[in-house]
């Protein structure tokens, strides 16, 4: 049986209305139904949901039995995030070669081939369209879609290693057409997020597109539900520094102010290339001195 109360009960715990939980997910009348019919809504959005609120699917479940393997995938899936965003990216594809796909729901599907795509573009280049591609073609075509913002953003990035600059492109503004504010309560989904619009907004600010290039900046360098991940953040603010003069009366103050924040997070990070970029960029254009905005 579903266990409509229990969603109820864990979301008042965590303080959110029924407007949070559903948004970019479903609409507030399917959260209705859950919490006072006891209607279960498809087992994509379900996942989602429990997602957003910190449940498993067995937490609605008064029959464990029910929903056995839903959970075990998730862990599997999170298991290969974790391993790859720590750079173990044989162990990841491992965990992610031995799921059963016939089991799995669309978006388990999407985020998998992204994974496998976002692995395969480190040494094999078709191999990551491939994967890419299939994560589009796991999803509905009318539907615009998380992993698919960011199957965008990975073939523009292959297709950018290939040297082939019309299909970067064409990807790239793919991405930028499907974008939206992606409501994100997780962390490893959202490195996957910073990772792309890092990739964006350095992509429009090397073709001199400094509005679209600062939009993606603003964007990336705002923490969401307490996330911000330095590894992307300095990289971003480095970029706010590269195109002050074009999209900032001030440019000096925000010049020196995005350096300041770029050169802790690179510090933080202990990316000395990045930091080498900086103080290269520095002697250029002779910048002695730096302060933060107050």
């Amino acid at each position: 049986m579903f266990l409509g109360s229990a969603f109820k009960s864990q979301r008042l715990a965590k303080g959110l209305n029924q407007l949070d939980v559903c948004r970019g997910i479903c609409s507030q009348a399917v959260i209705s139904k859950m919490e006072n019919l006891n209607v279960s809504p498809s087992v994509d959005v379900l996942l989602l949901l429990c997602q957003r609120v910190d449940l498993s699917l067995n937490d609605l479940f008064s029959e464990f039995s029910q929903l056995p393997s839903n959970n075990f995938i998730n862990d599997k899936i999170r298991r290969a995030d974790v391993l790859f965003q720590n750079g173990e990216f044989s162990q990841s594809k491992d965990v992610l070669l031995s799921l059963d796909i016939s089991s799995l729901t669309k978006i388990q599907n999407a985020h998998i081939h992204f994974l496998l795509g976002l692995i395969s573009s480190l040494s094999d280049f078709d191999e990551a369209i491939f994967q890419f591609n299939f994560t589009l073609q796991s999803l509905d075509n009318k539907s615009v879609n998380f992993w698919k913002f960011l199957a965008y953003v990975g073939l523009a990035q292959v297709y950018r290693r290939k040297q082939a600059a019309d299909k970067e492109k064409y990807y790239m503004r793919l991405a930028d057409q499907y974008f939206i504010e992606f409501d994100l309560f997780d962390d490893l989904e959202f490195y996957y997020f910073l990772s792309a619009i890092t990739d964006l907004a350095g992509y429009y600010s090397e073709h001199d597109d400094f509005e679209t290039a600062g939009k993606y900046i603003a964007i990336g360098i705002k923490p969401r539900h307490g996330y911000l991940s330095a590894e992307f953040t300095d990289q971003l603010f480095f970029l706010a520094a590269k195109i002050a003069k074009h999209s900032d009366a001030d440019y000096q103050a925000q010049i020196s102010h995005s350096l300041t924040m770029a050169i802790a997070f690179a510090d933080f990070n202990k990316n000395q290339s990045l930091l080498d970029q900086i103080n290269e960029f520095m002697q250029q254009n002779n910048i002695r001195e730096l302060k933060i905005k107050p």
